[in-house]
């Protein structure tokens, strides 16, 4: 006989979440266990990027390692915010590495800085990767996070 899994609807704050290890932990009152966020939820969800003291309204379901999040509704609030009032620029960049699997990585400016790139807009454009040192053309903006690319110019 299967089990039923159960889905509760929360409002959690992100604790911590490392992009490089691809997951973390969200915090909900009343639950005394942090729950775990794997990349793999934030891929599927329209949420492109998480930080630290996120909050987040999401679905929550109990395994046998403890809570683990199930899906992202949204994002109630964000730490991560655009730096002044800059229009958003065109650039060409580099690409130093995309990781499928972790869902994200970066390319480089002519002025070494990095810029955060989301799977979300491979899957936009129908890409399934973008190959090491290949130039690439991006709409970015600049957040406290650094720059981040909103869209890829075919």
């Amino acid at each position: 006989m299967k089990e039923e899994v159960l889905s509760i609807r929360v409002a959690g704050r992100i604790k911590w979440f490392n992009q490089f290890k691809g997951y973390g932990f969200l915090e909900v009152e009343n639950i005394p266990e942090d729950i775990f966020l794997h990349f793999s939820v934030i891929d599927k969800s329209e949420v492109k990027h998480l930080s630290n003291e996120d909050i987040i309204l999401c679905d929550i379901t109990r395994t046998e390692r403890g809570f683990q999040v199930s899906n992202i509704v949204e994002l109630l609030h964000s730490n991560k915010y655009e730096v002044g009032r800059q229009e958003k620029k065109h650039v060409t960049a580099i690409m130093k590495w995309f990781n499928p699997s972790k869902g994200f990585g970066f390319a480089q400016l002519n002025s070494g800085e990095d810029v955060f790139i989301h799977s979300s807009l491979l899957k936009k454009h129908r890409l399934t990767e973008i190959e090491q040192g290949c130039p690439i053309k991006l709409i970015v903006h600049y957040t406290n996070f650094g720059y981040e690319a909103i869209d890829i110019i075919p």
